[in-house]
């Protein structure tokens, strides 16, 4: 498996996408597989909304490398900009709207293949912390190990 891999693609609206997985070194865990940071980047500006059929695409896009690597996914939301509709009752953090969005989208496949572990770093001072992590269920202790690493960001 190489280290990088890069799925450029454009949606329907014309907005330019890439998506990149590299292997995270920065974990001090033995886990026997690569552990791989997910990145969703926007290349275009002046983005709206993205449709339904565009964040089906992320996902898509994330499961068929789970279906061809066997890794631990590590997703973590950014806090830039969204745009949320006004009238949304629930108010989220740019970084935790998006980790919703992940999971709920990511549940969306209904797969018993998967394992996905939701991952909340508190921090007092700076906000709290979104991640995400998605293997193969075979790979669940070795999400738990991630997990607990993660933690001890806790703050």
């Amino acid at each position: 498996m190489s280290s990088e891999l890069v799925v450029p693609f454009e949606t329907e609206e014309g907005y330019q996408y890439i998506v990149t997985f590299t292997e995270f070194k920065s974990i001090d865990v033995k886990l026997g597989i690569p552990l791989i940071d997910v990145s969703i980047t926007l290349l275009s500006a002046n983005i709206e909304t993205n449709s339904l059929k565009t964040l089906n695409k992320f996902i898509r896009i994330v499961s068929d490398y789970l279906n061809l690597n066997n890794v631990i996914l590590y997703y973590y939301c950014d806090t830039s900009p969204v745009k949320i509709r006004r009238n949304r009752k629930e108010k989220f953090s740019n970084q935790e709207f998006r980790f919703n969005l992940f999971l709920k989208m990511f549940n969306k496949l209904k797969t018993d293949d998967y394992f996905l572990q939701a991952v909340v770093i508190t921090d007092l001072q700076n906000g709290n912390h979104y991640t995400s992590l998605i293997s193969k269920i075979s790979n669940k202790e070795n999400v738990e190990l991630v997990t607990k690493e993660l933690q001890k960001f806790n703050k």
